[in-house]
């Protein structure tokens, strides 16, 4: 080793001693002047040495059991962002936007109407009429594949030839055979006024195929939600009445074995999926459903939360979020919510594995699956017809593997404001001899509608109050600061001064005693004269 190696060990050694001995010096002042408890009794050197290290000991468990529980209220913390409680059980009813209300005809194939549909097509002259309308029944396929239970694909192949032998879509040939809104509802009354149906009720397309829905709002619609409609009393005078017609002797392909029609209320702006709430009507029956509306909404400080911490997205953030790098989306909707995201994902799906989309989906310029994708959507049903699209349902240890997953299905994050509307249903037999005029029942035909193979269906809020959730956030700044200081001052006796007290012997004393040391060395150097 050279002489200059030894020389610069030497220094540095010399001036890690130095250092040593300067935060040796300004510890032993700090534990003698500061205000946190037990540190003075470490530096009494008349104190015997055992005591000293019982009050080192003492100081450094305090303070660790501080530190291990400011860790803990962190974390937890950083686990439970916001905070979920009931901001009041009698926010007014006239707050909440209406149920969407959308009725579907357990038949989903009209029998008269594909008898007239058939009438019109150009068909081969080697197949009959008659024959033909039996095979219209296996477009219910295309709503539930697979539901004949055996092997038809030879027969949907040729039946799908002939439709494209006419020029027709899958859509066009659903709306042809499917029973009509003006026909199933055959009169409505909404806060006591009765008027057409026409006037409350579109036909739209559901997961049940197409169906009439009242207060639903889907794309091209500018409709907002503060623009939706709502119904400021209880009762079922002051709801939506609807008489349906099921024409049971026209049923030819029900999706159930029964009479009546399947009724869904849920979100004005919520695609209506098997999630919505449902209340099925059986035929010659009075319905009283009522709704007990819920509201959560999210406080304007949880949007200043990260995404992933609050675990929630804000309906006007969902474009720039979720769809930022989507070219373009396969279904059309006006407004984000959970249940959308699902649908657009489970078509996302069909649409990779098949190459097309079904027709029961508000969509783009996709192409439609026609009869021939029956097969592949009946293969891979499992994977997207689900609570978690594209994943094996059939797998053993599932459980487990969701656990194992940090995001939800899909990528799909929950509303941070969202209406639902559980629901409670009476119902009666009505006398069929009788005739309704939209408010009372009599024997008298004129001005009234007869009721016979009808059904009546009253949906009304139930109160004129609901809940309503609040989420906010759990712990702002203010509440960690408190929380901290309260365990510092607990197990240390810590305060703001004691901050102070650390920059003033440990940053700005060895700061001023360097200065004041450079400056006597300068002096002795160049002495006055």
């Amino acid at each position: 080793m050279t002489r200059d190696k030894i020389q610069i060990q030497q220094k540095v050694l010399v001036a890690n001693a130095k250092c040593w001995n300067i935060l040796k010096k300004q510890a032993t002042e700090f534990c003698r002047n500061t205000g946190l408890h037990g540190y003075k009794y470490i530096s009494h050197t008349q104190r015997s040495k055992t005591q000293r290290i019982i009050w080192a000991i003492v100081v450094f468990v305090a303070l660790g059991c501080a530190i291990f529980l400011m860790k803990m209220a962190w974390n937890y913390y950083a686990i439970h962002p916001t905070l979920t409680v009931i901001e009041s059980t009698h926010h007014g009813i006239w707050n909440y936007p209406f149920p969407a209300v959308t009725v579907c005809n357990i038949n989903r194939i009209s029998y008269n109407l594909t008898k007239k549909f058939v009438d019109n097509l150009k068909i081969p002259p080697d197949v009959s009429k008659e024959y033909l309308v039996q095979e219209m029944r296996l477009m219910n396929e295309l709503l539930i594949p697979g539901i004949f239970g055996y092997d038809v694909q030879k027969n949907l192949s040729y039946l799908q030839s002939i439709i494209d032998d006419n020029h027709l879509s899958i859509l066009n040939v659903m709306k042809l055979i499917t029973q009509s809104c003006s026909t199933l509802l055959t009169m409505c009354k909404w806060k006591g006024a009765i008027d057409q149906c026409d006037k409350y009720f579109k036909q739209i397309l559901t997961r049940d195929g197409l169906c009439c829905s009242f207060n639903y709002y889907t794309f091209p619609d500018t409709t907002t939600p503060d623009n939706v409609e709502r119904a400021a009393a209880c009762g079922f005078e002051t709801g939506l009445t609807v008489v349906v017609n099921p024409e049971p002797s026209d049923y030819y392909a029900s999706i159930i074995g029964s009479y009546g029609v399947k009724v869904m209320m849920h979100y004005s702006f919520d695609y209506p999926d098997f999630n919505a709430e449902l209340q099925l009507v059986q035929l010659n029956s009075q319905h009283f459903v009522s709704v007990n509306p819920v509201e959560m909404y999210s406080k304007p400080e949880v949007k200043n939360l990260a995404i992933f911490t609050r675990k929630c997205i804000f309906s006007n953030e969902a474009d720039k979020m979720l769809y930022a790098n989507v070219k373009e989306r396969n279904l059309t909707f006006t407004v984000y919510s959970y249940h959308n995201c699902l649908a657009e994902c489970r078509a996302n799906i069909i649409r990779a594995r098949c190459g097309c989309i079904p027709y029961v989906f508000p969509q783009n310029s996709s192409r439609v699956c026609d009869l021939r994708d029956i097969q592949c959507l009946k293969q891979h049903k499992s994977f997207f017809d689900t609570s978690w699209p594209e994943m094996n349902h059939k797998l053993k240890n599932l459980s487990r593997t969701i656990d194992s997953i940090e995001r939800g299905p899909c990528g799909c994050i929950p509303d941070c404001t969202l209406y639902y509307y559980p629901i409670e249903s009476s119902l009666g037999s009505l006398d069929t001899t009788l005739y309704y005029s939209g408010s009372t029942f009599s024997k008298d035909s004129r001005n009234a509608t007869s009721i016979r193979n009808h059904s009546i269906i009253h949906i009304f809020f139930n109160d004129l109050v609901g809940f309503q959730y609040r989420r906010s956030v759990n712990y702002s700044w203010r509440n960690i600061f408190a929380s901290f200081g309260g365990l510092l001052g607990l197990f240390a006796g810590f305060s703001l001064m004691s901050i102070f007290e650390l920059l003033y012997f440990f940053i700005i004393r060895l700061i001023t005693d360097a200065c004041i040391h450079s400056m006597k060395r300068v002096s002795s150097k160049h002495p006055r004269r």
